[in-house]
């Protein structure tokens, strides 16, 4: 199929790109910029009625009696739902692994603070959160379970009293001989380190409109959704619906990060609908709702991890050991995020063999959701510190670890031992070109001064694989049993010669439409302004995914290109009937339909698009008259995982190094970022504007996970950052503005060689941060193992050396 398409910048028909690789103007910032576009929360309906949903005070508690008759006779109020309701009338919602879900609402027992126990729609919000007053829980508190290492103990609470268990998980995957490779290292070296949990905070919460239809039975969705297609099977299965009768309609939003999934909202407006006799009833998430118990949630890791390393800095095995507090159930699919790690699990290094020891372990804390990277970040910060203590082990530069074992160009498409397959890469002139950038020997001078004046400097270098166009058989050891990500588009062109093209997911923020426009302007010859990108509903759109595993910008470029090809042939068809010769002798150049070698035989796009719209006379038999195609893509070559996991899963690996210079002031333990610097190499760049905002973007998030963001939960199960007061986001005063450098291997496995970079730099800040604040830790003998590296943390580790000392 890819072979056949159009896949790389010299095959497009057209004698020069005016607009791919560009950093052009994006479409959609007009709308944007005046304040025009439509979110959820801006959109009312004829009756709209409003939710509010009261929730659990308690992390583990014992439901022993609801009463709403004194909600439901509030004026204003028109229905109610609780737990009981949702167990008569809908499924448990899925998860992963399978079987630890629940339902919607709580029913027989709440498993964490903020899960919802009942809900109201009212005329207005107000009614509604006054409504809630009204309601009267009978709780049994029971003793919560808040760390794995206390739900892991022989008598511990359970979160799920059938399952007889809190292990939700456990799997150990080896890949080569890696004992073999720890009994002949000349060192091993073994740390344990703490990733505690942050998430994703986009600026816009969650907000859903559900409308059912009382006659065909059927429900309407209206929201901020990142995956509407993927939301609309989930309603299905929880509502028992079949899918033709579930449309959701994905609303712009202000970015997702992972963190719109809003299963649960979707279930308890659909039910508050049906029970208002089919009035919309909206729910817009507040901000405390959002943090407590939104998709805010991920990574809340532990580790283990050991290396194998010869004398001359080879490392040649690699062993991972986690425990991982999903929460209390696996509704927001964030097991994927312990399963994407196979596909860089050893990162940019030629590590032999490797072993993955994971357990995901349920709590009562509020349920783990996506998060941008999905899981390698945390992975990344673990390997790349491992790869600086090796390097202090064995007497080498942190630079000089990496450069040793990088995968040699020569050597891609390259497999590392985890299965997935990295398309292409030059490791080493990347970190080459970043040291160039950085003036790195000068940088190592700048910091021996500084110690000499007795500061705390330190430097980090890392190299990191970012993993892009996921596929569903990355996350098999986790019980997702799929291959392939559909992204279909069609492309059609209008009696006034110019192009509509339909796409099955809603505005986010990323500059999607903008690619669509550049890829379609520079294969037809047209302008951008002549492109209309129209996002559909998912009973309108062909398959489609949308945003997630930095896979959108290649997947809508492959779907572009694949319907423009059939569009193309269509074209030529009609053309060559029209001018009285063979398919054969025509081809479609700069916007025209031409005869090939007869300077003068052609005719504009326009012309031949209108005869197909307008004189269905004209056309070959076998031609219906819409100058019209559409195209479904998906990664190809992708197989099925084997028994230990090993799968070619993510199609395109882009690679990163970051130096970071930065200070630690030894009496108050705060961190300052001197100086940063990137080279990254994302294949050929579409839009080299979006990617450079996704990079600051993401060195902002990376930030944030260094050095500030941090879910705290107390020994009950009380979340105690629930507002951001407590949680804190990074500003613009705690993110620098870092120097970039581009480095271009396009990708052979994707149209146009682009590779995926959505979740970039989120992938090695942290590590990058990390290893600078240990390199600057190093002179008072102390290491941090934790992140966020707040001052408190670090103030208490320099402390307690001093007290040794």
């Amino acid at each position: 199929m890819a072979a056949e398409m159009t896949k790389t910048l010299s095959d497009l028909p057209v004698s020069a790109t005016r607009f791919i690789g560009r950093a052009v103007n994006r479409v959609e910032d007009p709308q944007l910029l005046t304040g025009r576009t439509e979110f959820i929360d801006n959109v009312v309906l004829p009756g709209m009625l409003h939710c509010a949903i009261l929730r659990s005070p308690y992390a583990h508690a014992r439901i022993k009696s609801i009463d709403v008759r004194a909600a439901e006779q509030l004026p204003g109020v028109v229905a109610v739902v609780t737990g009981e309701e949702a167990r008569r009338t809908t499924q448990v919602m899925a998860s992963l692994p399978p079987e630890w879900g629940t339902y919607c609402l709580a029913a027989d027992k709440a498993r964490f603070v903020g899960e919802p126990v009942a809900a109201v729609a009212a005329s207005s919000r107000y009614v509604a959160e006054d409504a809630l007053e009204l309601i009267n829980v009978e709780y049994e508190p029971l003793t919560a379970v808040v760390e794995p290492t206390q739900a892991l103990e022989p008598g511990s609470p359970l979160v799920f009293e059938e399952r007889g268990t809190n292990v939700m998980l456990q799997r150990v995957l080896t890949w080569g001989e890696v004992d073999q490779a720890f009994r002949e290292a000349d060192q091993v070296f073994t740390e344990q380190f703490r990733w505690h949990r942050l998430g994703a905070n986009p600026m816009e919460t969650c907000g859903i409109i559900s409308q059912w239809d009382p006659v065909e039975g059927s429900l309407t969705c209206r929201g901020s959704f990142q995956a509407p297609g993927h939301m609309a099977l989930g309603a299905a299965g929880m509502l028992g619906l079949p899918l033709h009768r579930v449309r959701m309609i994905g609303h712009p939003h202000g970015g997702s990060f992972g963190g719109k999934g809003g299963a649960r909202g979707v279930g308890i407006t659909a039910l508050l609908s049906r029970k208002s006799g089919g009035r919309p009833v909206k729910w817009i998430e507040d901000r405390m709702e959002y943090l407590v118990a939104g998709g805010s949630q991920s990574w809340d890791r532990f580790y283990e991890v050991s290396l194998a390393v010869k004398k001359n800095g080879t490392v040649t095995g690699l062993k991972v050991q986690l425990v991982d507090n999903m929460g209390a159930t696996g509704e927001g699919f964030a097991a994927f995020s312990t399963a994407k790690p196979l596909a860089s699990f050893t990162g940019c290094y030629t590590i032999a063999s490797a072993q993955y020891d994971l357990r995901l372990v349920a709590t009562n804390k509020s349920p783990q959701s996506p998060y941008r990277g999905m899981g390698p970040p945390p992975h990344n910060w673990v390997l790349e510190q491992m790869m600086d203590i090796a390097a202090r082990g064995v007497g080498l530069d942190p630079a000089e670890i990496r450069r040793r074992n990088f995968i040699a160009p020569e050597q891609f498409p390259y497999t590392i031992p985890s299965g997935n397959e990295y398309d292409s890469g030059n490791y080493e002139a990347a970190l080459n070109k970043v040291l160039e950038m950085s003036a790195y020997q000068r940088l190592r001078q700048e910091q021996a001064a500084a110690r000499q004046q007795g500061r705390c400097v330190g430097i980090g270098v890392v190299s990191t694989i970012e993993p892009g166009v996921f596929d569903w058989n990355a996350y098999a050891i986790v019980g997702m049993p799929m291959t392939g990500v559909p992204e279909g588009v069609t492309v059609s062109i209008n009696l006034f010669g110019k192009i509509i093209v339909r796409v099955g997911f809603p505005l986010e923020g990323q500059g999607q439409y903008t690619i669509a426009s550049q890829v379609l302007a520079d294969y037809f010859g047209m302008e951008m302004s002549d492109i209309v990108v129209v996002p559909q509903d998912t009973l309108s759109a062909p398959p489609a995914f949308g945003p997630g595993g930095s896979r959108l910008g290649v997947a809508l470029t492959g779907a572009i290109l694949g319907a423009a090809d059939q569009l193309r042939d269509k074209l030529i068809k009609v053309a060559a009937r029209l001018m009285q010769t063979e398919p054969a002798n025509m081809e479609l150049m700069d916007g025209k339909l031409q005869i090939k070698g007869v300077p003068g035989a052609e005719m504009p796009l326009a012309q031949v698009a209108v005869v197909m719209l307008t004189r269905s006379d004209l056309l070959p038999p076998d031609i219906d008259p819409r100058p019209e195609a559409t195209y479904v893509w998906t990664a190809p070559g992708r197989t099925q995982p084997d028994e230990q996991g090993r799968a070619k899963s993510y199609l395109t690996a882009a690679n990163a190094c970051h130096v970071v210079m930065v200070e630690v002031d030894a009496e108050t333990g705060k961190v300052e970022i001197l100086k940063y610097y990137i080279a990254d190499d994302c294949g050929t760049r579409l839009n080299p504007a979006t990617v450079e905002g996704q990079t600051q973007g993401s060195l902002a998030q990376g930030v944030g996970a260094a050095l500030l963001e941090e879910y705290v939960y107390d020994d009950d199960g009380q979340l105690l950052t629930s507002t951001f007061m407590d949680y804190l986001l990074p500003t613009i005063y705690d993110v620098p503005m870092a120097e970039k450098a581009a480095l271009v291997t396009p990708s052979p496995f994707t149209p146009l060689g682009a590779k995926g970079v959505g979740e970039g730099a989120m992938h090695t800040t942290p590590a990058a941060i990390m290893c600078a604040i240990n390199d600057a830790l190093l002179p008072l003998g102390v290491r941090a193992h934790e992140v966020p590296a707040t001052p408190n943390r670090l103030w208490k580790l320099i402390q307690e050396q001093k007290r040794k000392t």
